[in-house]
């Protein structure tokens, strides 16, 4: 699966908190073994019925790609948001 696919697929659509989500800068997308399958900003979100799906600009060949990451994410919802270091700059 590229960065590409992999953003697409997690990105939406999930019972989201949309302020919680605008809060943050950046969205890794992770998989169940809490590896980085890709890195985006966070630009938006989007309505999807009752649920959202996150807008953003993907950050193709982002070092944390490919690596486990260093946010785990403890909660049973499957979508966590964190800030990106790189998005800030």
């Amino acid at each position: 699966m590229t960065e590409a696919e992999a953003f697409e697929a997690g990105r939406g659509a999930w019972k989201l908190k949309a302020d919680r989500v605008l809060d943050q800068d950046g969205v890794q997308i992770i998989n169940l073994d809490g590896t980085v399958l890709a890195v985006a900003t966070i630009t938006g979100i989007t309505k999807c019925d009752d649920r959202q799906a996150i807008e953003g600009s993907l950050l193709t060949g982002d070092p944390r790609v490919g690596h486990p990451t260093t946010k785990p994410h403890l909660s049973r919802n499957p979508v966590g948001y964190f800030e990106s270091s790189r998005a800030r700059r």
